[in-house]
């Protein structure tokens, strides 16, 4: 019972602090692409509106990626009964 939520906190605190590095490395590479697609500089709602699509899925894949990686840690370092 208590590995289980030790499991899920640690996973959730890890998929926040993975949560932000990511929407900033996403964000910037889409801005870029989206820049030289359009050969112009994009306006204020254009970002807004990137940063809001990148940010669900900035979650999605941060929090997806802590629960795998902490589970491959779980079984691979703590003794099982």
């Amino acid at each position: 019972m208590l590995e289980t939520v030790w499991y899920g906190a640690s996973s959730l605190i890890f998929g926040i602090v993975l949560f932000f590095p990511l929407r900033k490395l996403m964000l910037a590479m889409n801005i870029n692409r989206q820049q030289r697609k359009l050969k112009r500089e994009l306006t204020d709602d254009e970002r807004e509106s990137l940063n809001r699509k990148l940010t669900i899925l900035a979650a999605a894949i941060s929090v997806t990626f802590a629960f795998f990686y902490n589970k491959y840690l779980f079984f691979r370092f703590l003794p099982r009964p």
